[in-house]
C-alpha cells in the first residue's frame, strides 16, 4: 500500500482573520491642560477593539501631583463587545496633576497617553456634609451577609468600613454629577465635599499603610461626621418608625431624629448655616421574622434657609466598595446576597444589585436635599438597573442611561451656590421666582365659531429651556438649552389649529431655565373662561377664587380620570350635616411635616372635610405631619389671611401653611423660615370674607400642590343652591 503524497499546503494551518477595530487609544471627555473643580473625576475613553484579547484588556491610570510627587495607580477594565470603550475614576490633588494612561492587553502595554489636569478646589462654596447617625448604645456594626463573611469578619460591617464606603460613594456621586452636567452642556460642575486631613482610605494601598502613619498615606479626604443620637438601638429599630412598614404610625420620625441629633451636635449643622447633609443611619437592620428593614428611612427634604437632609439606612452598605480599586468588582459581582439581609424593593438579590440600589437610592435622597423632585432618571429609580453604566463602559451604552439627573433637576441645582463655576453671576431672586405664563387667543368666538388663527404665547423672564408638545402619538420637543447664554424668553404657537388635530388632546410641557415647569392642555386653555370666579347657578352671585400653587405644580392632561395625578377638592366653611341643618366650621387642623400634607376642617355637628382626599386606597385618608397644629374658630371670628409656602423643598408639593384669624390669633407651620419670597398670602378683597377652600392634592401621596380661598361679600347670605353644588362638596 502506498501513501498518498500530501501537497505543500496540506499541513499549513488556516486561521480565520479576526476583525480589529482601529480606534485610537484616547480620552474623549477631558482635554490636556483642562481645569476642574472636584476631587474625583470620571474619565471616558476609547481604544482599539482587541478582539479575542479584549476580555483581558485593561487601562491603568497613574496620577501624580507636583507637590508631594506621590503616584497612585488604578486599573479599569475595557468593556468587552463595546467597541473598545473604557471608563476610569481618578482622585485628584489640588494643583496640576500629571495623568498617565496605559492600555494593557495579553502582550503587554500597547499604547500610552500623558496629560495634565489642574484641580482648583472652590473652597468658598458651601459643601455637601456627610454624617453617620449612631445610637447611644450601638454595637457599631452594620448588616453583612454570610457571603461577605459577615459572621466572621468585620471588614465590611465595622464603623471603619462604613466610613470608608460612605466616603467612596460620595466621591462617586460627585464624579457622576459633574460628568452628567458636562454632557448636558452646563460645564463640569458638581458639589464639593467637606474635607479634612486624615489617612487616605479611598485607595487600598494607602489604606494598608495608614497604620504606619506614613506621609504618603495622609490626604484631604471627605469628612464623615459621627453623630451620637439620644435614641437607643431599640428606639431606632421600632417598627412604628420603619418607613417601609405599611402599619407604622410615625414613618417620618427617623428623619426628625437625625435632624435633631445634627442640631445637637452643633457646627456645621446649625440651621443658620443652611447645611446640606447626606445622612446614613448606622443601626439599620433587616429582621427576617417580620421581613422588615428596621431603622431605615429613605427621606430627603430641602430647606433653602434651614437644614436640608437626605437620609438612608446602612443595610445595603456591605455591598459598596471600600476603595477605588474595589469599584469594578462591586459593580459586577453577581453573588447572591442570601436570606439574612434586606432585599430592598426586590432589587437587591445580588451584591451588585444591592450596590446599585444602596448607592443610587441614597443619592436620590441627597437629590431631594438639593431640591430635586420625583422626575425621571435617578429621581425615578433609574439607578436600580443602570447605576454601573456611569462608572464602567458596557455594550449597552448605546441605550439611554436612566441613572442620570433629569434636566429639570440639573436646572434647579444650578440655582444653588454649591454648583457655581468661576465667573458666573449670582442668581437673583427675580430669576429664581420667575413664573411661566401661557396666554392664548381663544379658538372659538362668542357664537361658538372656530377661529383659525388661534395661538399661544409662552413666556418666562428667566428664559425657556425646553417645550414639548404631545398630540396623540406625535411628540415634538423644542430644546433651547444649547443657547444658554441668551435663551429665548418667549415662544409663539401661531395658527395652532393648522398645526395640531383639535380632536386629540394637546399637552404642552414647558421647562424654564430656573427649573420651573408648567404643563397645560392647550385646547382646554383656549376654551376656558375666567377661572378666578365660580358662578352660582340660577343666580347673579359669583364666588371669587385665588390660590397658591407649588412651584412644581402642573396639571395632568391625559384625559383619563384613573390616570390623573391630582385630585381636585373644594368645600364651604358652612356645610349641611347629616341632620339636614347648616353647621359652621369650628376648628381647623393644619397638617404639616416636612411638606404640606393637607388640612382638616371640623364642623359644629362633629363631621369634617379634608383639604385633600377624603379616601385613599379604599380607606379614610389620614394626614401625617409632625408639625401639625389644630386651632378653634370662635363664633363670629373669620379667617382674614392664609399664608402658603410654595417652595417645594424637594417634595414637589407646597411646603407649609399658616392662617390668621380676625382676632389676631395665628397658627400653622410654613417651613419657609426666612425665605419670604416663597410665601404667598391669600386675603379676601375689601368688603369680602373667606367662605371656603379649594385646591388639588397628589392622588398617590395625598400631599397638597394647590391651596386656594373662595370669598364672597361680607354679610351676604349665600343662596340655598350653593350648598348642593357638587363642586363645593369634597367627596374625593
Amino acid at each position: 500500500m502506498t501513501k498518498r503524497a500530501s501537497s505543500p499546503d496540506a499541513n499549513r494551518r488556516r486561521v480565520k482573520p479576526t476583525p480589529v477595530d482601529l480606534n485610537k487609544f484616547r480620552v474623549t471627555n477631558l482635554n490636556d491642560g483642562e481645569a476642574v473643580h472636584q476631587t474625583c473625576i470620571l474619565i471616558d475613553g476609547e481604544c482599539p477593539s482587541l478582539g479575542y484579547a479584549e476580555d483581558t484588556s485593561f487601562v491603568s491610570v497613574s496620577s501624580t501631583d507636583q507637590v508631594s510627587q506621590v503616584q497612585h495607580t488604578q486599573n479599569w477594565p475595557v468593556a468587552a463587545a463595546a467597541q473598545g470603550q473604557w471608563k476610569a475614576l481618578v482622585m485628584l490633588s489640588p494643583g496640576v496633576n500629571s495623568l498617565v494612561f496605559k492600555l494593557h492587553h495579553a502582550s503587554g502595554v500597547s499604547d500610552t497617553i500623558e496629560m495634565n489636569v489642574t484641580y482648583q478646589p472652590l473652597l468658598q462654596l458651601p459643601p455637601l456634609h456627610l454624617a453617620i447617625l449612631v445610637a447611644k448604645d450601638s454595637s457599631l456594626l452594620m448588616d453583612c451577609p454570610p457571603a461577605k463573611f459577615g459572621g466572621i469578619s468585620t471588614a465590611h460591617s465595622s464603623i471603619d468600613a462604613a466610613i470608608s464606603k460612605f466616603r467612596v460613594a460620595a466621591y462617586m456621586w460627585q464624579a457622576l454629577t459633574a460628568e452628567d452636567m458636562r454632557q448636558k452642556g452646563f460645564g463640569r460642575r458638581s458639589f464639593r465635599l467637606d474635607e479634612e486631613w486624615v489617612p487616605n482610605t479611598t485607595l487600598q494601598k494607602t489604606h494598608q499603610s495608614a497604620h504606619e502613619v506614613a506621609a504618603s498615606s495622609m490626604g484631604c479626604m471627605a469628612k464623615v461626621h459621627l453623630i451620637r443620637s439620644e435614641k437607643t438601638v431599640a428606639q431606632l429599630r421600632d417598627a412604628n418608625v420603619a418607613q417601609q412598614n405599611p402599619r407604622g404610625h410615625r414613618r417620618e420620625a427617623l428623619h426628625e431624629y437625625f435632624e435633631s441629633a445634627l442640631k445637637s451636635h452643633g457646627a456645621p449643622f446649625d440651621s443658620t448655616c443652611h447645611p446640606v447633609v447626606a445622612g446614613m443611619i448606622l443601626d439599620s437592620h433587616f429582621d427576617p421574622e417580620t421581613s422588615l428593614i428596621l431603622g431605615h428611612a429613605a427621606l430627603g427634604c430641602h430647606k433653602p434657609n434651614g437644614m436640608s437632609l437626605g437620609i438612608f439606612g446602612s443595610h445595603l452598605t456591605y455591598s459598596w466598595p471600600r476603595f477605588m480599586e474595589e469599584i469594578p468588582a462591586c459593580l459586577t459581582d453577581t453573588t447572591r446576597t442570601g436570606d439574612m439581609v434586606g432585599n430592598d424593593n426586590g432589587e437587591c438579590d445580588t451584591m451588585r444589585g444591592a450596590c446599585f440600589v444602596g448607592q443610587g437610592a441614597f443619592l436620590h435622597e441627597v437629590g431631594h436635599a438639593f431640591g430635586a423632585n420625583h422626575t425621571t432618571g435617578i429621581m425615578a429609580r433609574g439607578y436600580s438597573k443602570h447605576w454601573s453604566r456611569n462608572f464602567l463602559a458596557s455594550a449597552a451604552d448605546s441605550q439611554e442611561n436612566q441613572a442620570k439627573w433629569d434636566l429639570r433637576d440639573v436646572l434647579k441645582f444650578k440655582l444653588l451656590p454649591h454648583f457655581r463655576l468661576p465667573g458666573e453671576q449670582l442668581v437673583t431672586a427675580d430669576f429664581k421666582s420667575a413664573y411661566i405664563t401661557i396666554d392664548g387667543t381663544p379658538d372659538v368666538d362668542d357664537d361658538g365659531e372656530e377661529i383659525q388663527n388661534a395661538g399661544l404665547k409662552i413666556a418666562c423672564a428667566a428664559g425657556l429651556a425646553q417645550i414639548t408638545t404631545t398630540s396623540g402619538d406625535d411628540k415634538k420637543t423644542f430644546d433651547f438649552t444649547a443657547d444658554k447664554a441668551d435663551p429665548p424668553k418667549e415662544f409663539l404657537f401661531n395658527d395652532i389649529n393648522e398645526q395640531y388635530d383639535n380632536q386629540q388632546p394637546l399637552k404642552i410641557e414647558v421647562l424654564a431655565m430656573n427649573g420651573k415647569e408648567r404643563v397645560v392642555d392647550a385646547w382646554k386653555l383656549l376654551r376656558q373662561g375666567n377661572q378666578s370666579i365660580l358662578r352660582i347657578p340660577h343666580s347673579s352671585i359669583v364666588l371669587n377664587k385665588e390660590s397658591a400653587r407649588s412651584d412644581e405644580f402642573h396639571e395632568d392632561t391625559d384625559g383619563n380620570d384613573d390616570q390623573e395625578r391630582f385630585i381636585p377638592w373644594a368645600f364651604l366653611l358652612r356645610e349641611r350635616g347629616h341632620d339636614g341643618n347648616l353647621h359652621r366650621a369650628t376648628s381647623i387642623d393644619l397638617r404639616v411635616g416636612c411638606t404640606m400634607d393637607g388640612a382638616r376642617v371640623y364642623f359644629a355637628d362633629g363631621h369634617y372635610a379634608n383639604c385633600g382626599p377624603m379616601m385613599m386606597n379604599g380607606a379614610r385618608h389620614e394626614f401625617g405631619g409632625h408639625a401639625s397644629e389644630r386651632h378653634d374658630i370662635p363664633e363670629g371670628v373669620t379667617i382674614v389671611a392664609v399664608e402658603v409656602a410654595t417652595e417645594s423643598q424637594g417634595w414637589g408639593s407646597l411646603a407649609g401653611i399658616r392662617m390668621t384669624l380676625s382676632n389676631g390669633q395665628v397658627w400653622g407651620e410654613l417651613n419657609a423660615e426666612s425665605n419670604a419670597e416663597s410665601v404667598v398670602t391669600l386675603k379676601p378683597g375689601d368688603g369680602d370674607v373667606i367662605v371656603g377652600f379649594y385646591g388639588q392634592s397628589d392622588r398617590h401621596s395625598g400631599y397638597t400642590y394647590e391651596f386656594g380661598i373662595m370669598t364672597a361679600p361680607e354679610g351676604f347670605e349665600l343662596p340655598e343652591q350653593v350648598y348642593t353644588m357638587p363642586e363645593l362638596k369634597n367627596s374625593s
